[in-house]
């Protein structure tokens, strides 16, 4: 009998199956443990592709056969001993010299993951949404570790808001844990590294020529462009909670500069797909609208 359980994982025969762990074991290159990698099956009829959301993530409806699947939580790999994490092509290039300093913060990874997701994760187990939420909170701090030449900053703004995009499949599960309280911190964690990231990129302090996707979701690569339309909304959406009409004026002239670096002729290309370009125009206009309410009623004219 077909059912999906409360981690939203399709419980069913060995005939019905998601994803499958690697043939060949991953070595860790902090601790050096062996364990294999967990990865989403595709075809078949197991993902089947929702609308494209205004942040640009995938939605995906349930198929009567495989019920709901996640693809995000198999992205990150974990180390199931000391829970270094990073996505799959960062995994094995960790530069020697952080790995004394990755083993000295093992029981503190360990911590706080079992504060906020539980003490029953598990990554040598199969998948579920709290494993998966997991998996980016440990590639937070993952990168950490990392040489610039892999774009850290940019893998981390990625992580967060990943982790806030998982959180929100968690608490349409488990509305009761309270997993919707954290979505806008790692929201407003995700504003903040990719404003961060865009400096890093401009002023080259990192480089992003391996980058092998901008994201920021798995099923397509928006490139710089779409890095820019990011930040631009994170920023955008950050601004409804700031009290102060002058802090927000301000975040909002950044983000529309952002975004007005793209913006260009207005004609889509390789680098502009038109459902990115449609979303820029949007964003844009909503930007613009908010600077003019602040200055009708502030007096502030920033625009």
């Amino acid at each position: 009998m077909e059912k999906i359980n409360k981690e939203g994982i399709f419980m069913s025969g060995e005939e019905v199956k998601v994803s499958y762990f690697e043939k060949n074991p991953r070595v860790c290159p902090v601790c050096e443990t062996e364990f294999y990698h967990e990865m989403l099956l595709t075809g078949g009829g197991r993902l089947i592709a929702g609308e494209l959301r205004n942040d640009l993530r995938r939605t995906y409806e349930k198929s009567k056969k495989y019920g709901a699947v996640y693809p995000l939580i198999y992205v990150v790999v974990v180390c199931p001993n000391c829970l270094y994490a990073s996505f799959n092509e960062d995994f094995s290039i960790l530069n020697k010299k952080f790995v004394d300093d990755i083993l000295s913060t093992k029981e503190l990874r360990r911590k706080y993951m079992e504060e906020f997701f539980g003490n029953e994760i598990d990554f040598e187990k199969n998948r579920d949404l709290y494993s998966g939420a997991a998996s980016y909170f440990l590639a937070l701090d993952g990168y950490l570790y990392h040489d610039k030449e892999v774009a850290p900053t940019l893998k981390k703004a990625l992580s967060s808001l990943r982790l806030s995009w998982v959180l929100e499949d968690l608490s349409a599960i488990a509305p009761e844990e309270n997993y919707d309280r954290l979505i806008p911190f790692f929201q407003y964690k995700a504003s903040e590294l990719y404003a961060e990231a865009i400096e890093f990129m401009q002023n080259g302090k990192e480089s992003f020529d391996k980058i092998k996707s901008f994201g920021p979701d798995i099923d397509n690569n928006f490139g710089y462009e779409g890095m820019l339309y990011m930040g631009a909304l994170l920023g955008f959406d950050s601004s409804k909670f700031i009290p102060d009409p002058n802090v927000k004026a301000n975040t909002l002239v950044q983000a529309k500069r952002k975004i007005s670096k793209v913006f260009g002729s207005g004609k889509s290309s390789k680098s502009k797909p038109s459902a990115l370009l449609e979303k820029i125009k949007e964003l844009h206009t909503n930007i613009t609208e908010e600077l003019n309410s602040i200055n009708e009623t502030y007096g502030i004219n920033l625009n």
